[in-house]
C-alpha cells in the first residue's frame, strides 16, 4: 500500500488542531501521538467535509484519549530519573542487592572506614567529621567492596560449571558497561553500581562475561553458551534495564 502524502491541511475541532493527510489508503486514520499532536489520515476520495463530520462524531473519544495522554506526559516528568553511572546515595539511604537501606554514620573509635550491614540499615564509623563529598566516597567503597566479594564468589561457583577461569577481577565504576571482559589475559571488570541491584542482575553479568571466555564476539554461539548455562537470561536482563535505584 502506498502511504505517500498526496495532500495535507490542518483543521479546526472546537480548540483542537488537528493534521489531516490524504493518501493512497481505504480507511480514515485518527491517531493521537505521544507529544499530543493528532494526526488524521483519509483517503483521497473524501472530502474535508466528510473528514470533518468524521471529526465531530469522534470528538468526545478524541478528548478522552487526548487528556489521558496528556496525564502520561505529566506522570513522565514528575517521575524521578536515573542516569546510568550516577551514585545511588541521597545522604540518608543506600541502595543493597536491591534493597533501600537506611544508612547511619555513626562517630566511633572503630577503624576508619568501617561499616556494617544490618538487616534494617547500613551503619558507616568514621573518626572524624565527614562532609558530603567525604560521605559519597565513603559509600562508594560500601558498594565497590560488597560487590567485589559477591562478584568473587560468583566468578569462583560460575566458572567451575562452565569450565573456564578468570585470571583476577576489577571493580569499579562505568557509565556505560555493566561489564567486560578481557578475552587475552582472562580479566574481569565490574561495575560498582551492581551492589545497587539485585543480585540475579550481578549473576547474569558473570555468566555473560565468562562466556566471552569461550567466545570473544556476540554471536549465535555466544547466546547459545548464555542459554545453556542460564536459560532465564533474558528476564535477568530486562531486570537489569528496568530497575532504578531510586
Amino acid at each position: 500500500m502506498n502511504s505517500r502524502i498526496i495532500r495535507e491541511t490542518v483543521l479546526s475541532l472546537n480548540g483542537l488542531k488537528i493534521k489531516l493527510q490524504f493518501k493512497l489508503v481505504k480507511n480514515i486514520t485518527l491517531r493521537i501521538k505521544e507529544t499530543g499532536d493528532i494526526f488524521l489520515t483519509a483517503p483521497i476520495g473524501m472530502s474535508v467535509s466528510e473528514v470533518q463530520r468524521f471529526l465531530e462524531s469522534r470528538e468526545q473519544w478524541l478528548r478522552q484519549k487526548l487528556q489521558q495522554v496528556l496525564q502520561e506526559q505529566l506522570q513522565q516528568k514528575q517521575e524521578p530519573k536515573y542516569s546510568m553511572g550516577e551514585l545511588p546515595f541521597d545522604g540518608q539511604h543506600v541502595w543493597l542487592w536491591g534493597r533501600r537501606l537506611p544508612v547511619h554514620f555513626l562517630l566511633s573509635s572503630k577503624k576508619h572506614g568501617t561499616y556494617e550491614v544490618q538487616a534494617d540499615a547500613v551503619n558507616f564509623y568514621y573518626r572524624s567529621e565527614l562532609n558530603n563529598e567525604a560521605k559519597c566516597a565513603f559509600v562508594e567503597f560500601f558498594y565497590k567492596q560488597e560487590l567485589a566479594g559477591r562478584g568473587e564468589q560468583l566468578l569462583q561457583a560460575w566458572e567451575k560449571k562452565m569450565g573456564v577461569r578468570h585470571t583476577g577481577l576489577k571493580v569499579h565504576r562505568m557509565k556505560t558497561r555493566w561489564g567486560s571482559c578481557n578475552v587475552r589475559t582472562g580479566g574481569i571488570n565490574l561495575n560498582t553500581l551492581l551492589a545497587c541491584w539485585p543480585q540475579e542482575c550481578l549473576e547474569y553479568i558473570v555468566v555473560h562475561e565468562l562466556a566471552h571466555l569461550h567466545e570473544a564476539n556476540h554471536s549465535p554461539r555466544f547466546h547459545a553458551i548464555v542459554e545453556r548455562y542460564l536459560p532465564e537470561w533474558r528476564e535477568r536482563k530486562k531486570m537489569l534495564a528496568a530497575f532504578k535505584p531510586l
